[in-house]
């Protein structure tokens, strides 16, 4: 199953933060492609919420989904761009909202990790105290590692999501009970006023939909 760090989804964002002249005829790409009985299966490419829930899981690879729109493609992973609709039923392991971007509604699901939310909190404290404390040559990095520290915490705590928000998820579709949702490995949290994280992933959504007709 493919795996995304934090610096792996950052680099990602990238992709859509930095948007591409509109002259500019370059199609998005999907970052990794791996070859199956001939067939391409695709990793972490932007799509619609609508075309996810249209998506069928393999028979011989549930991990992999195919969608037809129109063309035919194999995908394990994606991001996806929209606003939290609602919250889901939270349980111990997971916290639950639902996603809507216009085309559909689908619910997705962020593990809870109470260790690792435990040890970055500590440290983003201790870092937090030397800032305040430490000489200056040190201040400089106390200050980063409280920024970076904070950036972690945004990546695993899935509480502070709330509806109404903007959101890009970046997960794996999966089926329960005939019902198909997204766990979500990596999301980003984006109210920023200047859409630019919006309008970017759009950009990158229509190329690479242009690119798989």
């Amino acid at each position: 199953m493919t795996s995304l760090s934090n610096d792996d989804f950052e680099d990602q964002l990238d992709n859509f933060i930095i948007r591409k002249p509109r002259d500019e005829q370059r199609a998005y790409s999907a970052a990794r492609k791996e070859s199956r009985c001939g067939q391409k299966i695709h990793d972490h490419i932007p799509l619609l919420v609508g075309d996810i829930l249209r998506s069928s899981s393999t028979p011989d690879d549930e991990a992999v989904f195919t969608l037809s729109n129109p063309s035919t493609l194999d995908y394990r992973t994606c991001l996806v761009y929209g606003y939290v609709a609602g919250r889901g039923v939270h349980n111990k392991a997971f916290h639950k909202y639902v996603v809507d971007d216009g085309t559909g509604a689908m619910e997705f699901s962020i593990g809870i990790k109470p260790n690792e939310q435990k040890v970055i909190t500590s440290l983003h404290n201790e870092a937090a105290v030397l800032v305040s404390t430490s000489e200056i040559n040190y201040n400089k990095i106390s200050s980063i590692m409280v920024r970076l520290l904070g950036k972690a915490l945004e990546y695993i705590d899935g509480s502070s999501i709330l509806p109404g928000s903007n959101i890009m998820l970046f997960g794996r579709p999966n089926v329960y009970r005939n019902q198909i949702s997204l766990d979500v490995i990596s999301f980003k949290i984006d109210n920023e006023r200047s859409r630019k994280l919006e309008l970017a992933f759009a950009d990158c959504l229509l190329d690479f939909y242009q690119s798989n007709k």
